[in-house]
This record gives C-alpha cells, sequence and structure tokens, in this order.
C-alpha cells in the first residue's frame, strides 16, 4: 500500500511540476510575435483644370500602390464622361490574386471581376453587367443597352 502510495505521490509532484513549466513554455511560445512586416505604400493623385468656353472644369486622377510581406495591391481610379455629360468614376483594382473594376455614378456602385484579355483593352463581367476597356474608352453593357464613356483629361 505504501509503494501505490509513494507512485502516487510522484505521479502527483511530476504532474504539479510539468503543467506549471508547460504551460510557461505555452506561454512564450504564443507570446512571441512576429512583426517584421514589411509595408510600402505610394500614393499619386493628378488634378487637371481645364477652360472650355468659359467653363472651368477639374478632373482628378489618383493611384494608390501598396506592398505588405511581398503582395502588391495596385488601385487606380479614372474619370469618365458619357455623350450625355454625365459623369462615372471607374476604379481598377489588383491586389495579384484577382484584378475588379469598381464603377460609381449617381451614389451607384458596381463590382465586376476581370474576365480576359481583349485585343484593345480588359473585359470585366458580374451578374448581368459588363465593362470593356478600349483604350480612353469604357463601354458598359447591360441587357441589350451599351453606354459609351470617353476618358475624361
Amino acid at each position: 500500500m505504501q509503494t501505490i502510495h509513494k507512485f502516487l505521490n510522484l505521479i502527483t509532484m511530476k504532474t504539479n511540476t510539468l503543467i506549471p513549466a508547460f504551460t510557461i513554455a505555452l506561454a512564450l511560445v504564443s507570446c512571441k510575435k512576429n512583426d517584421s512586416k514589411r509595408t510600402s505604400e505610394s500614393y499619386s493623385s493628378e488634378t487637371t483644370v481645364t477652360d472650355e468656353n468659359g467653363k472651368i472644369d477639374s478632373v482628378t486622377t489618383t493611384s494608390m500602390e501598396k506592398t505588405s510581406d511581398g503582395n502588391k495591391i495596385q488601385e487606380y481610379s479614372v474619370p469618365y464622361k458619357a455623350e450625355d455629360g454625365s459623369r462615372a468614376k471607374a476604379t481598377f483594382i489588383n491586389n495579384g490574386r484577382s484584378k475588379t473594376i469598381t464603377l460609381e455614378a449617381n451614389k451607384n456602385k458596381f463590382v465586376l471581376d476581370f474576365k480576359k484579355k481583349t485585343s484593345e483593352g480588359e473585359l470585366y463581367e458580374r451578374n448581368t453587367i459588363s465593362a470593356e476597356t478600349k483604350g480612353d474608352s469604357l463601354l458598359i453593357s447591360q441587357d441589350n443597352q451599351v453606354m459609351h464613356l470617353v476618358r475624361v483629361r
């Protein structure tokens, strides 16, 4: 009986020693953080002011490039104008894994996914809306309607 009692005391002592040691080791490992993220960001903005027959207008094009742990995100926004004079902004985003275009006009926002390169530009689609870049033009299609936008310079 005394042998079992000694054995149980030995196990209890080892357990009492192992649990705190394990807890301290776990705390040291989990507290070790690797905050060596390398991040760089660059922004640019260009505003052009034009005077057409006494009408002063301005156009701002912005771009941003961010690199974090080797992952590069590129984003640039371009203003466009329709034939009726209405305006829209297209923001192109490339995060290295996917490319999208965000179209903003009249307090509406649509995000389209990159589908393919075309002979003159790129094609973006989501649901029933598509947008195709062709040089300084952006053609937006939904159902059988096509809106032609021209980049504002």
